[in-house]
């Protein structure tokens, strides 16, 4: 089976909540890097793993410009990024398969490290607005990776070591698993009835039907706003389950939570945003 692109990372729009939800994360256990701003009208933080990462992004609240494709998104789990070795190739290869793609774009995100000013560099390859309608989908090559992957980003109080899967939510699984198969220049397979897998090198990506995604989460389930498809939940790998366990506890009320085997489901309700953290090892 030929696998789909690596991961670089992937998104979860917090809108103008940025800050609060920044502060959540970092009370489930979880190093963030110091606020950046891109050019384009959008504030972030990332949540570094050794190979990926998940970004907080939002909109800045100082009267600044604001980004339109993450205005015109709801809150959510809400960016499938890939990690290819030549957004040029990419850019190539879609176009060949008939995707609408936009022009490459190329930007930079200026950061501090030990009172020294630099700029992460990037290269980019998206798609037109609504191409896939479970959210954005794109490419990202870094130029700077060095700025991004730093020892001490990486570790993180709960445990928690990188992404192993996203769970798309789609009432034609078969043809949005054939259609992300396309994009990630990889293969889908039958999980079973009515169910998908994109399997990448490290990562997965699952497509399920909303009554399977329901069955699996219950009351935890994310809202897709009345969209045929949408990000449900992000899998996580978590090497340390009394950490987790004991950060989620510290949290109260303000995550819902469910033990399953093997793992944890967390719910952050405020940020329409499903946290599905499976162990590494026993519990």
């Amino acid at each position: 089976m030929t696998q789909a692109l690596p991961l670089d990372h992937l998104v979860v729009n917090t809108r103008f909540e940025t800050d609060a939800a920044a502060a959540l994360f970092a009370r489930l256990g979880f190093t963030l890097t110091p606020q950046g701003r891109h050019a384009m009208g959008s504030v972030n933080h990332l949540i570094v793993f050794d190979h990926d990462y998940l970004e907080l992004i939002g909109l800045p609240t100082d009267g600044g410009a604001l980004r339109q494709e993450i205005l015109a998104q709801p809150g959510g789990i809400d960016g499938l990024v890939y990690k290819p070795e030549s957004a040029d190739a990419v850019h190539a290869g879609l176009v060949q398969r008939g995707f609408p793609v936009l022009p490459l774009h190329a930007f930079t995100r200026p950061l501090e490290l030990d009172g020294k000013r630099y700029e992460a560099s990037f290269r980019t390859v998206r798609f037109a607005a609504e191409t896939f309608a479970a959210g954005r989908v794109y490419y990202c090559q870094h130029l700077t990776p060095e700025l991004v992957w730093r020892p001490e980003w990486q570790g993180h109080a709960n445990g928690v070591r990188g992404l192993s899967r996203l769970t798309v939510v789609s009432g034609q699984p078969a043809w949005d698993a054939q259609r992300h198969a396309e994009a990630s220049f990889g293969e889908a397979r039958p999980l079973g009835d009515d169910a998908w897998r994109v399997q990448g090198p490290a990562f997965s990506l699952d497509i399920v039907t909303p009554a399977a995604y329901l069955a699996r989460y219950g009351e935890l389930a994310c809202q897709g706003y009345g969209r045929g498809s949408f990000f449900g939940a992000i899998t996580l790998r978590a090497g340390d389950p009394a950490a987790l366990r004991a950060h989620v506890a510290a949290l109260g009320t303000q995550v819902r939570s469910v033990a399953r085997d093997g793992g944890l489901a967390v719910s952050l309700t405020a940020y329409n945003t499903l946290l599905d953290f499976e162990y590494e090892q026993p519990a």
